[in-house]
C-alpha cells in the first residue's frame, strides 16, 4: 500500500504522535492532503515549547528551528502558551505577526531583548529577562510574573499595574532597598532569589509583610544580613522554603525570631548545611504549633536523635509531623521523582506543595498552569 492510500483517520492518528515542530512543518509541505491533516492535528495544540515532556497537547522544538510565521500562523491557532526560545531563528516581524494572531494566548516566555509581550492582549502569565511594565497592554490580566533581574524599588513602582498578581518569581542580583510600596493583596506565591554576596541586605521577609494573603514562599538568599520586623505576625503563610546560598553564618536566634512571625506555618524546608542542629529541631516543633512537615534533609548536623525526639514529642502531644533529615532523605524522592530532575518549564496545577516545595530554586517552573487550561 502506498502511504497516500492510508485512510485519513489513520494518518491523523500517526500525526498525533508527532511532537517535533520541524517534523510537522515538513509534513505540512508534502501535499494538499497532508497539509489539511497536519493543520487539523495542530489545531489541538495548546503549548509551543522548547522542552519536551509537559503534555500530549504540546509541540516542541528540541533543536534550532526556523521560525516561519506563514506556516506557524496556519498551523497553530489555539495556543495557550508560547515559548520564544533562542533556538528559534526568526525575524522580529515574523514573531509579531504570529503572536498577534493568537487570540487564545495566555502565557508568553520571552527571553529575548525584543518586548514581544506588547503585542499580546490578554496575557495572564509572563516570563521575561528584561521587564518593562509599559510594554504590557493589559497589566490587570497578569496573574503570574517571572522576571530574571528585578529590584524591590522597581516592584514598588510597578505593582499597582498588576492588581490581580497571584504568583511572583523574581531574581535580584544587585543591591536593593526596603520595599514600602502598595500592598500585594492577591499574591499567594512568592519565589525570590537574592544572589548578591558581600555586605548586602536581604529585604524579602520585609516584602512578605506587604502580602497579607501570601500562602507560600520559596526563598534563596546569598546575603550576610537579612532584616524583618518580628513584631508583625503573618497569619496566612503556610509553606516556607529557605535555601541559603553561600552564607552559613546566620545564627539560630535570627531564624527562631523569624519563625515566630509565622504562627500558622504548616510546611517548612530549611536548606542550610551547618546552621541547624538537633537541639534546634527540638525548639522548632515547639515554636510552630501547626507544623505537619519539616524538611531538614540538607542540614548535616541533624541526626537520628532529632528524629527520635520529633517522634516522641508528637506521641506525647498528639501531633503528627512528617520529618525528613539526612537519615531518611531518600524517602523524599518517592514523593514525585520528576521534582529532582531538571527544571520543567511548565507544571500542571497552581499548587505550591505539589510542584514547588521539594524543588531547588533553580528548578522552579516558569508557570504553574491552572488545571482548566
Amino acid at each position: 500500500m502506498l502511504i497516500n492510500e492510508i485512510p485519513n483517520d489513520c494518518l491523523l492518528a500517526i500525526f498525533d504522535y508527532m511532537v517535533d515542530l520541524a517534523d510537522l512543518i515538513s509534513c505540512y509541505k508534502v501535499c494538499v492532503k497532508w497539509s489539511h491533516l497536519i493543520a487539523k492535528r495542530t489545531k489541538k495544540v495548546k503549548y509551543l515549547l522548547d522542552q519536551r515532556g509537559y503534555s500530549s497537547d504540546a509541540v516542541y522544538y528540541p533543536r534550532p528551528c526556523l521560525f516561519d510565521a506563514t506556516y506557524l500562523s496556519k498551523l497553530f491557532t489555539n495556543l495557550t502558551i508560547a515559548d520564544l526560545s533562542i533556538k528559534l531563528n526568526f525575524e522580529v516581524e515574523n514573531v509579531i505577526q504570529f503572536v498577534t494572531k493568537q487570540k487564545c494566548l495566555k502565557g508568553l516566555i520571552n527571553p529575548l531583548d525584543e518586548p514581544i509581550e506588547k503585542y499580546c492582549d490578554n496575557l495572564e502569565m509572563l516570563s521575561v529577562d528584561d521587564f518593562n511594565p509599559n510594554n504590557l497592554r493589559n497589566g490587570s490580566s497578569i496573574k503570574q510574573l517571572e522576571i530574571f533581574s528585578y529590584r524591590l524599588e522597581h516592584l514598588k513602582r510597578d505593582v499597582h499595574l498588576f492588581p490581580n498578581l497571584e504568583r511572583l518569581k523574581i531574581k535580584i542580583i544587585v543591591p536593593d532597598n526596603p520595599y514600602d510600596g502598595p500592598v500585594l493583596e492577591k499574591l499567594k506565591i512568592l519565589e525570590m532569589a537574592f544572589r548578591r554576596p558581600c555586605n548586602n541586605i536581604f529585604y524579602g521577609f520585609q516584602l512578605m509583610d506587604f502580602c497579607p494573603n501570601l500562602q507560600s514562599a520559596h526563598i534563596l538568599m546569598c546575603a550576610d544580613t537579612w532584616v524583618f520586623d518580628e513584631t508583625l505576625k503573618h497569619n496566612s503563610l503556610q509553606d516556607l522554603v529557605l535555601q541559603f546560598y553561600g552564607y552559613e553564618n546566620d545564627n539560630w536566634n535570627n531564624l527562631k525570631r523569624l519563625f515566630m512571625k509565622y504562627p500558622n506555618l504548616k510546611h517548612l524546608s530549611l536548606r542550610c548545611r551547618q546552621v541547624i542542629t538537633d537541639s534546634h529541631i527540638e525548639q522548632l516543633v515547639r515554636i510552630l504549633p501547626n507544623l505537619v512537615l519539616l524538611d531538614v534533609s540538607e542540614c548535616q548536623e541533624v541526626t537520628q536523635r532529632a528524629a527520635d525526639y520529633v517522634k516522641d514529642y508528637c506521641k506525647g502531644y498528639g501531633r503528627s509531623i512528617k520529618f525528613y533529615y539526612n537519615g531518611n532523605h531518600t524517602e523524599i524522592k518517592s514523593y514525585r521523582p520528576q521534582l529532582f530532575s531538571e527544571r520543567e518549564l511548565l507544571t500542571r496545577g497552581f499548587d505550591f506543595m505539589k510542584n514547588c516545595f521539594f524543588r531547588d530554586h533553580i528548578h522552579l517552573s516558569l508557570f504553574l498552569i491552572p488545571i482548566d487550561y
